[in-house]
């Protein structure tokens, strides 16, 4: 099979297996291993990107389980929910979870084009990923290795890969300008109102309670696929503090039942149940449409004259993190913060004017993030059409 386009051929579809190499070199605690290593694990890197967002260094003496050798281009796969997409070509020596394979490419075959194809839609789509039950999906090397891939000559691939590497840099720069405007927002909170620990603008200290009308716990009604009303879920809240609308069930409600387990514009939700990172997730509900909420959520209604996107901004700032990890209650694997535990936690109380000054000045800012977030969806949509023409010989 051939794949042609504009006078270019692409050669049969060679397995990826007969490109790459796995490296199986396994560090394990029962050799003493010595010295110390950087470790990059699943949660640091991008998915989707390649890009590596942070590391560890570790202590070789100090391993508990066993770790995966990586050296300087190799390429890092993370196996386990393929669906995340986290492909990382190392920068230098280091280790890794067993939760991702190690391959090496062999010679003429571009590393970056392998790369590339690893985090296309057509690799997720050809390869066939595990999903049996009671274990995370995953993709088995042997899997990989059989997975077809279009092999053109050398400069070819190298072109494809500089063409992949261009588009995929335009993304990477709309995502640091999201990246920007999220911490302008924390910057204008202090810049506003001052630290929260050292409180330098001498605000007025209250409780959360003090900036409350009412709190309501959200219905512990099952959800379905039909409904009346969609329901806002803990996974309807960002761990940013934003609302987020995908993935929506929907439920049923007595009439007597509207006002107290549905939602109206510029009511704030707190997730009181969580893991012990995520439990405390604020956000500000800001549509009008009529929403339910479910149980692992608060619903709070601020008085006259009080900003929810202010109280909301204050429980999602470092500080307000901090003091949610503190107080928060382990219940078998989860953590928890009832309503009047969330009520009792200190806060800093400017007055009206400003208060409002912030709400507007986070509207702009994120009208020019929805903006921006309209573009990011256009260039992903346009990078994954360009990486489905460049692995079928069309680009």
């Amino acid at each position: 099979m051939n794949v042609m386009n504009s006078g270019r051929s692409f050669s049969k579809l060679t397995r990826l297996g007969d490109l790459i190499d796995f490296r199986n070199d396994i560090v394990h605690p029962k050799d003493n291993p010595k010295g110390e290593a950087i470790f990059v694990g699943l949660e640091h890197v991008e998915r989707n990107t390649g890009i590596r967002i942070g590391a560890e260094k570790v202590d070789l003496t100090e391993l508990t389980g066993r770790r995966a050798r990586f050296f300087a281009g190799d390429i890092v796969y993370g196996y386990l929910r393929p669906y995340l997409n986290k492909v990382w070509t190392a920068e230098f020596d280091g280790i890794c979870s067993v939760d991702q394979y190690v391959f090496i490419t062999r010679e003429n075959v571009d590393r970056n084009y392998i790369a590339h194809f690893f985090r296309s839609e057509q690799f997720l789509k050809t390869a066939p990923v595990d999903s049996t039950p009671g274990q995370l999906p995953r993709i088995r090397s042997g899997e990989i290795a059989d997975t077809p891939i279009a092999l053109p000559p050398l400069n070819e691939q190298r072109r494809i890969a500089a063409i992949l590497d261009k588009a995929d840099a335009l993304r990477r720069k709309r995502k640091h300008a999201l990246d920007l405007l999220d911490n302008l927002i924390q910057s204008i909170f202090l810049e506003m109102f001052g630290s929260p620990e050292s409180n330098p603008k001498g605000w007025k200290q209250g409780r959360i309670s003090d900036l409350l009308e009412d709190t309501q716990y959200g219905t512990s009604e099952k959800a379905g696929e039909k409904g009346d009303y969609p329901i806002l879920r803990m996974g309807n809240l960002t761990a940013d503090g934003r609302m987020n609308f995908e993935s929506l069930k929907y439920i049923d409600l007595d009439d007597k039942d509207l006002e107290k387990y549905t939602v109206r514009r510029g009511d704030i939700l707190f997730n009181r149940t969580n893991s012990a990172d995520l439990v405390g997730k604020t956000a500000v509900f800001d549509r009008d449409e009529r929403f339910a909420f479910a149980g692992y959520l608060v619903r709070a209604r601020v008085k006259k004259g009080v900003s929810p996107y202010y109280v909301a901004s204050y429980l999602n700032s470092r500080h307000g993190k901090a003091t949610l990890r503190g107080m928060a209650k382990s219940i078998v694997g989860m953590a928890n913060i009832n309503a009047k535990e969330m009520q009792s936690i200190p806060i800093l109380i400017p007055d009206a004017k400003i208060q409002r000054a912030y709400s507007d000045a986070l509207a702009s800012i994120e009208a020019l993030r929805a903006v921006s977030k309209r573009h990011m969806r256009l260039l992903d949509s346009s990078f994954s059409s360009l990486q489905s023409r460049a692995f079928s010989g069309q680009l």
